[in-house]
């Protein structure tokens, strides 16, 4: 019976939408963009964070062995290397090749020559993803490499890690009160949308009241309602992010092969999607329920 009684009230709402497309759909349509702004900045942090774990060559740790370093002790350090978390690839450069690399980019080849000898040390070149670990947590990693049987060195540069970790927490941090001061005003718009509808149904819910419905019954109609429109609301916001994705996807991927790379704009996948909705809906719900509180409160003073 119960059951019955919610898909009764549920159809009922889906009626009074139908039968005002123009409202409902600006309703919609209103909610959709509220969702979509932080939605859609969600989303570019996402491509942001992807395209600069892809920038490891700017990531890289060098670690110089000592002269007299076994074969042993280079195979064991390497190993060690490629286990460390976040690392994307291990190059060991011998002491030849970093002779020939030297003299192809500083052109001091008679220089070296003069020397008799190779002064260059063997090494080895790990690149990491900037975004898989905290700055302090890079640096007693590679404090631990340093200390390793075999490494007579280790040089870094990951103050700009740091920064550009702090860059992307405040972004974050940015998009998070965006998004709340924005859920407050989906709320709003819900409400006042409800509002409405209990205002033209003003006379049908006094009745009701007086022949004895409860506040519940009164009341779920127009939580099916907020909840109905919040629901396509967040679909709509969703097909929005993706046609902003695709439009912006063909530009993004020429602008990458100007720059020798290759990029791939990611929107939501369909777990992000759903909870999108889900969380609209919500929206939808609680603000329907706020504003039918309130005037229940006054009725059934």
């Amino acid at each position: 019976m119960n059951l019955h009684i919610r898909l009764e009230a549920a159809k009922n709402a889906l009626d009074t939408l139908i039968k005002q497309p123009v409202a409902t759909l600006m309703t919609v349509l209103a909610l959709a963009i509220v969702l979509a702004l932080p939605v859609g900045l969600f989303a570019a942090l996402n491509n942001l964070q992807q395209l600069l774990g892809q920038w490891r060559d700017q990531a890289q740790i060098s670690l110089f062995l000592h002269r007299d370093a076994s074969a042993a002790e280079v195979q064991n350090l390497q190993v060690l290397l490629e286990r460390g978390i976040g690392v994307a690839s291990v190059r060991y450069v011998g002491k030849e090749a970093a002779l020939a690399e030297f003299e192809h980019h500083a052109g001091m080849t008679a220089a070296i020559q003069t020397l008799g000898e190779n002064p260059l040390p063997a090494s080895f070149v790990v690149e990491l993803n900037p975004l898989a670990q905290s700055p302090s947590a890079l640096q007693t990693l590679v404090a631990y490499w340093g200390r390793q049987p075999g490494v007579a060195s280790a040089q870094s540069d990951l103050h700009w890690v740091a920064r550009l970790q702090a860059i992307l927490a405040l972004g974050k941090r940015a998009v998070w009160i965006l998004a709340g001061l924005l859920a407050v005003g989906a709320i709003l718009v819900m409400g006042n949308t409800i509002r409405l509808h209990i205002a033209q149904r003003r006379d049908e819910i006094d009745v009701a009241s007086l022949v004895g419905a409860t506040r519940a019954f009164i009341r779920r109609p127009f939580l099916y309602q907020g909840l109905f429109q919040g629901a396509v609301a967040g679909m709509i916001a969703w097909l929005i992010v993706a046609i902003t994705v695709t439009v912006l996807q063909g530009p993004v991927e020429q602008l990458a092969e100007l720059y020798g790379a290759r990029f791939h704009l990611l929107g939501l996948n369909s777990g992000q999607g759903l909870i999108l909705v889900a969380a609209s809906a919500l929206l939808g719900w609680l603000g329907s329920r706020l504003a039918v509180g309130r005037h229940l409160d006054h009725t059934f003073s």
